[in-house]
């Protein structure tokens, strides 16, 4: 391998010229695949005189060829990371990587940060595998030398190892409780001695760094499960004392004079503070604390947690808090949020509850109030960044660790489990908070005390209106008093605070009748906030929503429905998140006629917004790995694509408002399809579900298939067809669409093979997947059966050999399930069921060519036949029997069957219709049922009483083996054979054979009852 040449391709990649960049990006390409590239990529990044952009440069390239190629798994689409690293080369990279970070960790922090992302992956690999033995023996060499690089790198290998067993219980990881025993011990020593050194080393962030690999290695082994040798007394107490050790270091004064609280947080001296709280808070809360759904039993170290260390480190906790109360102590928001998870644990636990609940009073005042008083900084947000704002303040999630949602959880917890003793004071002291401050109404500081009292009320909120709160009365007076005032305050984030209450109380039955237009008013007010405030408005959406079910609220909303549908689009337009979709859909689906006239706009616009954000996702989704430090570096956009969901979902309850009037369906269908068409062009599989369910549910309302839908067809054909194309996999989402175009398209696909060829083609691809379980193959022997019927005498001979070939085969192959797995099977045979009523030769020569006929036709008239309960699947086997008795002459069905069949053949018949009038009528009262959206308690009681209902409360597995009653019937789209009047057909059947084969005739009839003689004797007449 020529290095120079490939250190002159790194540097090009690099150059300000867009061509010479191209250049050497597809000489990198090819150079990548010769024998030794990874090992002359590390020479170049461990070379003194590597520039330090090339050296994170090649850094960057050597980490994602080996985080995606090593193991060979990638499935992505992206053809840089479609990579293999060679076996053979994989022993020498192993080693000079070990020498290469040793390097970086003296010249390159930043290659440093990016190598050991590829170790980690190499070493889990590797070691788990018993692929790499030396590596342990070689890191402790490292750590044990004189060298502090070295020793840097032994942790950074000692980290990885010991992540191996992060997910492994104790059971499966017994070799770990020896190395425990043989390292851990020194491990401590040289954590308290070397790195920690009574706080010697604070200034030194290398060190900070090694400290911090070390409480990870512990993390790691306690994660999911605690070692039996760090449950004793004499293991736990000093690895307990350590951690305490690092949380009481001071840290240096100019560390706090140069530093912002983001700069600070990122210090690593500040790392190990967080996680030794955090890991002191797991050990409590997952080995020591009581529970419900406790899985592990070890009551020798809950006893020693609770009785010898809690007391002791609730103690320092709530001496670090009011150090912090008295600005005498600076703690990070991680920090901050696993001290207040550990008093929120104690507070749920019953003897430990006891501990706090002389404390509650102080917390309330010191801790939780001053944490939910807006900083000068979430003010400043709230103007410069709203998005932000409402991510942070007003949703009940943050990735971030927020020390006031850990406040509210603590709040919420005290007064859930024990709220005797906390809703009182809790009330209390938001009414005294707010009588200091009403009158101060344009006072910030005022203010911000209000929208802590506010959102301390809002979190206690539903305490106070259970139907046994004593304040239930009292509700009512308190928010015209001190709530509602606040529609009009000077402050956007106290009128954000107001609507958020507001979206809480829709349960309220308010007994003053004012109250309601109070809330209207304010609601209105917000929502069309002139000073273009989004939290506001978004708040007050969040309220409408709550109150639109109300009569009172529908008819004064009644005459401006379009401006707050406008208005909910605008705000859907500014913020990305499903929830505004949300309020839009149920306010459609409330005002579906007042909105029926601008239906086409209201399409039009969420198209647009659709288009936006899907195109913003492709974006994001084709992002160059190669420039990306490390996967925490992809941008997040599940906000944008839940958003994008949420409008999907939108237009479908728009399209579903008119199934009234084809007309503006057939419009709607032109304005959705400029979003199908990105979907599908660029294969967008997230949306694959909500786009063919528009479609499902257009060509529903139509009863038709429009020019537009056949486009659509058209567009997943083509996408169906690319090598990288996932229909088949996501076929799930497809079938109902799918379905709409076999049954309401027959004609044209009859007529035009360009269209039935993309449906078959589809159920090709999809049928070749061997990997699909029986559930998955139930969905494509559901398409191909549909395709069979659709065509019927259309179907060109390969398509249905191929068809049939494919079911019988999996019927011999899975034969033993066919009894356990009945939706399977029932799906399966009807594929060559519907071949035996239009191709019954052709059907029984596949049988036999697979020596099936005997499993088929035994299994299908003697277990799944007299069991159906579907009008589909009883018809379908009315009709393959008639043109069996009509079609293949008597002696070949004797011939096949071994004896005369005939008359067994025709009693199957007579009791297949004499249960065919109790399932038309049990389809008939659920097609009822639809139609008028009744839901009686003796349906609630069935779900109820439902075996695998029962066993799913009470934790038990689900009956895997399924029966005839979990093959559902569509009662809405119908069926392909809706249209074949099977009285008809058995009548013209039976009397052409009287005709033409009298002896034929009386044979048939020969075992049939008097009851079924005279039934057929009716259906004659």
């Amino acid at each position: 391998m020529d290095v120079s040449g490939l250190l002159q391709c790194f540097a090009g990649t690099l150059d300000q010229s867009a061509k010479v960049r191209s250049q050497a990006e597809n000489q990198l390409k090819q150079i990548s695949f010769t024998p030794g590239f990874l090992g002359a990529t590390l020479d170049i990044i461990s070379a003194e005189q590597t520039p330090e952009n090339v050296r994170l440069s090649a850094s960057l390239y050597f980490k994602n060829k080996c985080v995606n190629g090593w193991t060979g798994k990638y499935t992505g689409k992206n053809e840089l990371l479609d990579y293999v690293v060679d076996q053979d080369e994989k022993p020498v990279i192993k080693e000079l990587l070990i020498r290469t970070l040793v390097i970086c960790v003296k010249l390159s922090p930043g290659s440093t940060r990016v190598l050991k992302n590829a170790l980690s992956m190499i070493i889990y690999e590797e070691y788990s595998q018993g692929k790499w033995d030396d590596l342990l023996t070689q890191s402790i060499k490292l750590l044990s030398g004189p060298d502090t690089d070295e020793a840097f790198v032994g942790l950074l290998c000692l980290n990885g190892i010991f992540r191996t067993y992060r997910w492994k219980e104790n059971d499966s990881r017994q070799s770990l409780e020896i190395l425990i025993l043989q390292y851990f011990p020194d491990l401590l020593k040289y954590g308290e001695t070397q790195l920690l050194a009574q706080g010697s080393n604070l200034n030194d962030p290398k060190v900070g760094e090694m400290l911090l690999l070390l409480i990870k290695i512990y993390k790691f082994v306690t994660y999911l499960d605690l070692p039996f040798t760090l449950q004793r007394q004499e293991s736990f107490i000093p690895w307990a004392n350590f951690f305490v050790a690092v949380i009481q270091l001071s840290l240096p004064v100019e560390f706090m004079t140069l530093y912002d609280n983001e700069s600070r947080a990122k210090n690593p001296w500040v790392k190990c503070k967080k996680w030794s709280y955090a890991i002191l808070y797991r050990l409590y809360q997952r080995y020591a604390s009581d529970s419900l759904t406790r899985k592990f039993e070890y009551e020798e170290f809950k006893s020693l947690y609770r009785d010898q260390f809690l007391p002791q480190l609730l103690r320092l906790l709530f001496q670090q808090i009011e150090q912090w109360g008295a600005g005498d102590l600076w703690l990070s928001d991680e920090s901050f949020y696993y001290i207040l998870c550990f008093i929120e644990q104690t507070i749920v636990q019953k003897v430990t509850w006891q501990l706090v609940q002389p404390h509650y009073e102080t917390l309330l005042e010191h801790v939780i109030f001053p944490l939910l008083c807006p900083s000068d900084e979430k003010l400043e947000i709230f103007e410069s960044d709203p998005q932000e704002y409402i991510h942070r303040n007003l949703e009940l999630w943050d990735e971030n660790y927020s020390p006031d949602l850990a406040a509210v959880s603590v709040l919420t917890t005290a007064v859930t489990k024990h709220g005797k003793t906390t809703l009182q004071p809790t009330v209390q002291f938001v009414i005294t908070i707010l009588q200091a401050n009403l009158n101060s109404n344009t006072d910030l500081s005022s203010a911000v005390k209000i929208e802590s009292a506010f959102r301390i009320f809002s979190s206690i909120i539903d305490r106070l209106m259970t139907k046994d709160s004593p304040y239930l009365n009292e509700l009512e007076t308190f928010l015209n008093s001190f709530v509602f005032p606040f529609f009009e305050s000077p402050f956007g984030f106290l009128r954000t605070r107001v609507c958020e209450i507001c979206s809480k109380l829709g349960t309220v039955d308010f007994q003053k009748t004012t109250l309601v237009d109070t809330i209207y008013k304010g609601i209105m007010f917000s929502m069309n906030d002139t000073t273009g405030c989004l939290p506001v408005q978004l708040m007050a959406a969040l309220a409408l929503q709550a109150f639109i079910h109300i009569p009172e609220f529908q008819t004064a909303l009644s005459s401006s429905v379009f401006p707050t549908m406008q208005r909910l689009l605008d705000i859907s337009n500014e913020f990305e998140s499903d929830t505004i979709s949300g309020v839009m859909q149920d306010f459609v689906e409330q005002f579906a006629d007042q909105l029926q006239p601008f239906g086409v706009d209201l399409m039009n616009t969420l198209v647009q917004q659709f288009l936006r954000l899907v195109i913003e996702l492709h974006e994001t989704s084709n992002v160059n790995p190669d420039s990306l430090l490390d996967e925490n570096d992809i941008p997040d956009e599940s906000d944008k694509q839940m958003a994008a969901l949420g409008i999907l979902s939108t237009m479908i309850s728009i399209l579903l408002s008119f199934e009234n009037s084809p007309e503006m369906v057939r419009n709607l269908e032109q304005s959705f399809y400029p979003a199908a068409e990105f979907i599908l062009k660029y294969e967008i599989e997230d949306f694959y579900h909500e786009c063919c369910e528009f479609v499902e549910n257009s060509t529903f309302l139509l009863r038709n298939i429009s020019p537009i839908s056949w486009k659509v067809l058209e567009l997943i054909g083509e996408s169906n067809r690319k090598d990288s194309s996932m229909v088949s996999f996501y076929l799930d989402d497809c079938i109902y669409a799918l379905n709409n175009y076999l049954l309401y398209g027959t004609e044209e696909l009859k007529k035009n093979e360009f269209y039935s060829k993309i449906l078959y083609e589809i159920y090709d691809k999809a049928s070749r997947d061997e990997d699909k379980a029986l559930g998955d193959f139930t969905t494509v022997f559901d398409l191909s059966q549909k395709i069979v019927l659709s065509l019927n005498q259309q179907l060109p001979q390969e398509y249905g050999q191929r068809i049939i070939s494919d079911a019988v085969q999996s019927i011999v192959t899975n034969q033993g399930e066919l009894k356990n797995n009945v939706v399977f099977g029932v799906t399966t045979f009807n594929v060559v069921v519907s071949g035996l009523v239009y191709f019954p030769r052709l059907t029984l020569e596949i049988l036999q060519t697979f020596q099936c006929l005997e499993i088929f036709f035994k299994t299908w008239l003697e277990f799944y036949a007299p069991n159906v309960k579907r009008v589909f699947d009883i018809k379908i086997s009315m009709l393959a029997l008639l043109s069996l008795m009509n079609e293949i002459p008597k002696s070949t069905l004797d011939a096949l069957f071994g004896g005369p069949i005939l008359p067994k053949l025709g009693k199957i018949l007579m009791e297949l219709v004499s249960r065919f009038p109790q399932a038309q009528r049990l389809l008939q009262e659920k097609r009822m049922g639809f139609s008028t959206g009744s839901f009686s308690l003796d349906d609630l009681e069935d779900w109820k009483n439902d075996s695998n209902t029962l066993k799913f409360v009470d934790g038990e597995p689900l009956d895997a083996e399924e029966d005839f009653e979990d093959l559902e019937e569509d009662s809405l789209s119908g069926s392909l054979l809706d249209a074949i009047d099977i009285y008809a057909s058995i009548k013209i059947f039976f009397i052409n054979l009287r005709n033409t084969d009298e002896l034929k005739s009386t044979t048939l009839t020969s075992e049939m009852t008097p009851d079924e003689q005279e039934t057929l004797r009716k259906i004659l007449m």
